[in-house]
């Protein structure tokens, strides 16, 4: 772990100002004598933009990094990664969402396992959950789809605290930018789970809709398309592998004299259709997995750069910097 001794609390924030004032208030109150700093990135917001003020009145020192437009949520987590990966100072981060579904008073238990040294990433999953009927059983078939296509399982979200050192690993990777989650898991690093309930929203309702959903869920495999096409290629070279089979099996019955006439032309173009598909198939998935290509540290750090705006820091880290 890092020789520092701040906590960064991360969270993206769109258009959402009084959550965000909320959320420090909370954060400020539920300490429990940790110390701590609030890195917003606003997410491009336009009409209720997250102010440097909420901080300051809610006792804090931190930053609000300012994106030049919406990226979206995931990459705005990995924009902060990258910012706060630079900072000697800190002893972990702490990324959590603004609107008040991941609950404050659970950042210490979260600290606490990663200053035990047990983990290198703490995450909350879910113990209870208080959506719909409708949105459990997708929910379901989303886990048991991740599981066929990816082999791994992912029962948590954005919630989690990590050490510098794994924030700096996250940060490096450009799965990050494509879905927190996935890339945690795929980062094999020390990971603990911690129950944790879902915690009720500030104001207003979720932007993010079923459409919004689904289009996580994909990128959440979109992490893993390495393992993913290659299982792909495996399915579909087992099926061309079957399709001569059949057709063996149906030049024998020929053979022997038990087919109709015709059958055996029918089965010949079916079977040959199926065979060329399936090598079609297994040729692309194989060239994509190919292209497959990972971006330097660096290369990631200029690109999330390229986002910001401009950085507004709060509190006595504001002082220091004015002072230098």
């Amino acid at each position: 772990m890092s020789g520092g001794r701040r906590w960064a609390i991360l969270t993206p924030v769109f258009e959402d100002r009084d959550s965000f004032a909320t959320l420090c208030r909370e954060v400020a109150a539920a300490g429990n004598g940790l110390e701590v700093s609030v890195c917003a990135v606003d997410d491009g917001s336009v009409a209720a933009p997250p102010d440097t003020g909420a901080i300051a009145a809610a006792g804090l020192t931190g930053e609000v990094i300012r994106l030049r437009r919406n990226v979206g949520h995931q990459m705005a987590i990995a924009i902060g990664l990258n910012h706060l990966a630079a900072a000697e100072d800190l002893a972990g981060v702490v990324i959590m969402d603004s609107d008040g579904e991941d609950q404050p008073d659970r950042i210490p238990d979260l600290v606490a396992r990663i200053a035990d040294g047990a983990a290198d990433v703490v995450v909350a999953s879910r113990s209870r959950r208080s959506e719909s009927l409708l949105f459990r059983v997708f929910y379901h078939i989303y886990k048991l789809f991740f599981l066929t296509l990816t082999g791994n399982v992912i029962r948590f979200g954005n919630f989690m605290a990590l050490s510098q050192p794994a924030a700096r690993r996250l940060a490096a990777m450009q799965e990050s930018w494509t879905h927190v989650a996935g890339a945690v898991v795929k980062s094999r690093l020390r990971r603990e789970e911690l129950p944790t309930d879902r915690g009720h929203r500030y104001s207003g309702r979720s932007r993010m809709g079923f459409v919004s959903l689904v289009l996580h869920g994909i990128r959440s495999v979109m992490v893993f398309g390495d393992a993913v096409l290659t299982r792909m290629a495996v399915v579909f070279g087992l099926s061309a592998i079957g399709t001569v089979a059949v057709f063996a099996a149906a030049v024998a019955l020929k053979i022997a004299g038990q087919t109709t006439p015709g059958w055996l032309t029918t089965v010949t173009g079916f079977m040959l259709v199926i065979f060329m598909q399936t090598g079609v198939l297994t040729l692309m998935t194989l060239i994509m997995s190919g292209l497959t290509t990972v971006r330097s540290p660096r290369t990631i750090a200029e690109d999330a750069e390229s986002f910001i705006q401009r950085i507004d820091v709060v509190g006595a880290k504001a002082k220091a910097e004015a002072a230098a």
